[in-house]
């Protein structure tokens, strides 16, 4: 696995859009694989706080920058003994964007459609959930604030709700651990969410 950051040129056409529509900026983040994002194994976390964006992306393969001046690749770590030294008793710090949600049955339809959790209890109960099933404890955890994602896919408009956790957490089973850490918590990986900053 490889751990990169990229630096996003607002002054870049092309990364002022994809700013705006989260479609446009999957595509752009995966020119860089020449692959699909499954076999990539990309997850990926935007960070809008700095004057010039920063992407984190953990992926399978090396990134490589291309000719495209939307963004630039800063570094890139290989981390696969830094995983293998996630082992049970370690605690981290954490930061991470998820999307707590869950199915229901649509009305009508034969497929379930998935919500968005409405209340802060519940949206930490999900985590607390996902952590039993990922392998650690959550020692501490905070909700920091909500972040909206928007895009378009074909002719409909998306808006993902998403929410930003700070905490502090133990791992229990390290196996299951480094795979949450690999492939990301919850749905839309694809669009910026699930993927385990460790601090």
């Amino acid at each position: 696995m490889f751990l990169s950051k990229f630096i996003i040129d607002r002054h870049n056409p092309s990364a002022r859009q994809a700013l705006i529509n989260v479609q446009d900026f999957h595509r752009n983040l995966m020119k860089r694989f020449q692959s699909s994002r499954q076999d990539a194994g990309v997850l990926y976390r935007l960070d809008l706080s700095k004057k010039d964006p920063i992407v984190y992306v953990l992926s399978k393969i090396e990134p490589q920058n291309t000719g495209q001046k939307d963004m630039h690749l800063k570094k890139s770590r290989q981390m696969d003994q830094i995983i293998l030294s996630m082992i049970n008793g370690k605690r981290f710090g954490f930061d991470i964007l998820v999307i707590p949600s869950k199915k229901v049955a649509a009305e009508g339809k034969k497929n379930s459609r998935r919500i968005t959790l409405t209340t802060e209890l519940e949206r930490l109960k999900w985590f607390q959930k996902k952590a039993l099933q990922y392998g650690f404890q959550v020692l501490s955890i905070q909700e920091l604030n909500e972040v909206n994602t928007y895009g378009r896919h074909g002719n409909n408009s998306m808006l993902l709700k998403g929410y930003h956790y700070q905490g502090q957490l133990l791992i229990e089973d390290e196996e299951k651990f480094r795979l949450a850490y690999c492939e990301g918590i919850g749905p839309d990986k694809a669009y910026g969410f699930g993927m385990l900053l460790l601090l």
